[in-house]
């Protein structure tokens, strides 16, 4: 397969992805990821092929496996890169080190003494979502009255972040502040974030040992790791071969999951379950979203599962299944959330009549409802009846039996117009009549689904999870089943048995509503020959 990977990029398939949620080699990404932002775009895959190029590997032979060799050689590189730390360095370079050891003494790096290290490990464990509380919302208008927030360090934290909340405070604002706080303003805050900035400065300045071996090192990991792996990354990111080959996972592609005798493979990290489902819906595609949890782990994650064959209604919250990682573990997975849309074809073709009966179930609860109360109240203007109700409700059990009486005569009569309109029917025309019907029910909506079930596009789950996705990702009936897998139906013979019941059951009863019609011309017939004799007699008279 040839690429154009200097061609023109609107026809990649994806522009950007996160570097996170990805099943891929860590190193490799972090090279791609030239500028650290947590992103790989357009301009770094390119950056990396050219880079391929100056050392006379060409795209095309990025698509093709590696040779043994290489591996090999990238186990060199990292035991070299190991090795570095054994080397003498040279004079200037031990000179750099010493000055930096003894800048790193001084009371403005290390503001805390010998604590300084723990005190900023502890301030950049909270970092994050201390920042994100104190951060003011969008809307908030310049002037408020509102009073300014502060952050409790010892009740009311979320236990999620409690132990670190309080490391922090121990470790950090307590020996800044000389004294025991109870709570953190956004001042004080950022006060004690500008008192650790010399000393992270310093930490970032440290000077490197062996800087010229380790610089030509990295730089051939670099090449070996590309030439293992870049090919890789290019038939997920430019053109998604990997999704839509039947044999082989995407890098995005967390596992599989089992549940409701199915297995699931298009299942994908989730990072905000809310935010992922909001946009999620877009891709027209049933997706759920789950909670994973293992003994040995401590961190719970979350994925969220593509569900493109079967049915949707055994799929609820609460439902229990297992997933397995690419790495073969498994966890317990809870759904936790499910966006609907229609899996099947089978499933779009029943829908009207499940639709059909709830409203005919709906329908008679509610006559009956009716029926009862009318009774109910009718039978309570008799002095008889009420004492009855007082006596245990004889009354409302009279009721009850006399709506189900009129919905049975109500039923009875509508089947009888029923098969008073088909009587005219050859006996072969009943069950064709029944397929009419039931294809007439079914067709359409068979037909609408069809056309939704080809919009389905994986592009918008991707979106949600970060990626830039530039086209259209959208899969066949076939390949539906294949990120589905359904287990096959124990008894199928007994829906087929089930509905060849049917149809000679209708046919037996058409036989004989037919026979019974002739039955019944035959006797008219004999009857009016009879009136007529009758007639001529008194004339002859």
């Amino acid at each position: 397969m040839k690429i154009d990977l200097f061609g023109d990029v609107k026809n990649w398939c994806a522009i950007s992805c996160p570097v996170d949620g990805l099943r891929f080699d860590a190193r490799t990404l972090a090279f791609l990821d030239s500028d650290g932002d947590g992103h790989i775009r357009t301009p770094e895959v390119l950056a990396a092929v050219e880079f391929m190029k100056s050392k006379g590997v060409e795209p095309e032979e990025l698509l093709r496996p590696a040779s043994p060799e290489t591996e090999s050689r990238l186990a060199d590189v990292l035991a070299g890169e190991k090795d570095l730390a054994s080397v003498e360095p040279s004079r200037a370079e031990i000179d750099a080190l010493a000055e930096w050891e003894a800048k790193g003494r001084t009371r403005e790096v290390a503001i805390l003494g010998d604590d300084t290290a723990s005190a900023e490990a502890s301030l950049a464990a909270v970092e994050k979502v201390i920042d994100e509380f104190f951060t003011p919302l969008e809307d908030m208008p310049l002037v408020t009255e509102e009073p300014e927030a502060e952050l409790p360090l010892g009740e009311r934290i979320n236990p999620k972040f409690a132990d670190a909340v309080a490391e922090f405070a121990c470790k950090c604002v307590n020996p800044l502040c000389e004294g025991e706080v109870k709570t953190l303003s956004r001042r004080e805050w950022k006060r004690i974030k500008a008192a650790f900035a010399p000393y992270r400065a310093w930490v970032a300045a440290k000077p490197v040992m062996n800087a010229e071996a380790k610089a030509k090192l990295e730089e051939e990991e670099r090449f070996l790791r590309y030439r293992l792996h870049l090919g890789e990354f290019i038939e997920n990111f430019c053109t998604m071969d990997r999704l839509y080959a039947e044999d082989q996972f995407a890098l995005f592609q967390m596992g599989t999951l089992r549940i409701d005798a199915r297995e699931m493979n298009l299942c994908f990290h989730v990072a905000n379950e809310a935010a992922h489902s909001a946009l999620a819906g877009k891709s027209e595609c049933c997706v759920i979203y789950l909670k994973l949890s293992r003994p040995s782990e401590k961190a719970v994650r979350s994925v969220c599962a593509v569900v493109t064959a079967g049915r949707v209604s055994p799929l609820y919250v609460g439902r229990n299944g297992v997933f397995y990682d690419r790495d073969g573990k498994d966890w317990e997975a809870v759904v936790t959330k499910v966006v609907e849309s229609q899996v099947s074809l089978s499933e779009a073709f029943w829908s009207p009549w499940k639709k059909l009966a709830a409203g005919i179930s709906e329908a008679v609860k509610k006559f009956l409802g009716e029926k009862q109360a009318a009774g109910e109240r009718g039978l309570s203007s008799i002095p008889s009846a009420k004492n009855l109700q007082q006596n245990g409700g004889a009354a409302a059990m009279a009721s009850s039996f006399a709506a189900i009486g009129v919905s049975v005569g109500l039923m009875g009569a509508a089947l009888a117009s029923v098969m008073a309109a088909v009587r005219g029917f050859a006996w072969w025309q009943y069950p064709l009549a029944v397929v009419v019907i039931i294809m007439a029910v079914s067709l359409p909506s068979v037909v609408l689904s069809y056309f939704k079930l080809r919009r389905r596009d994986l592009g918008a789950i991707l979106n949600a999870s970060g990626w830039a996705v530039n086209r259209k990702l959208l899969f066949s009936m076939r390949l539906a089943k294949s990120f589905t897998r359904c287990a096959a139906a124990a008894y199928p013979w007994k829906t087929l048995a089930a509905l060849a019941a049917l149809l000679l059951a209708v046919a037996i009863i058409a036989w004989r509503c037919s026979a019974c019609g002739g039955c019944e011309k035959e006797s008219c017939e004999r009857q009016s020959e009879t009136q007529e004799v009758n007639s001529n007699a008194q004339a002859g008279k």
